[in-house]
């Protein structure tokens, strides 16, 4: 399961930051990745800054799925917990869950307990 945004950059694929600035941060967890370069910074995530020109490809995925009957927006996936989010009042009654704002509430859930997952890619170009 994917979320956010994507860069290919020397044939490996990367979730990043914003993919609509002319640097793009690439991020990786876990191991270090095989090509250097990379920092880990204070979350344990593997990073580098790279021009935006050096990427072969970007994507933005949105990923839409359903938690505890409730339809939510998958935010980011690192390993094997998931980001979500709803629009939605109240707050579900699970310790995962808390508000954000203005009727925003988020939780960080193993992404098994999410169902009926839909991801939508779209390409984005990376000339600004």
């Amino acid at each position: 399961m994917r979320a956010g945004g994507y860069a290919e950059w020397r044939g490996e694929l990367y979730s990043c930051g914003s993919v609509f600035k002319p640097y793009v941060l690439l991020q990786a967890w876990g191991d270090a990745p095989a090509v250097g370069g990379f920092d880990r910074d204070h979350n344990g995530m593997w990073t580098r800054l790279v021009q935006r020109r050096e990427v072969t490809r970007l994507e933005k995925v949105e990923t839409f799925a359903v938690w505890q009957g409730r339809r939510v927006e998958v935010v980011e996936v690192d390993g094997g917990r998931a980001w979500i989010q709803q629009w939605q009042w109240p707050v579900p009654d699970h310790p995962a869950a808390y508000a954000i704002e203005n009727g925003l509430w988020g939780a960080k859930v193993p992404v098994e307990e999410l169902t009926e997952v839909v991801e939508t890619v779209t390409e984005v170009p990376i000339a600004l």
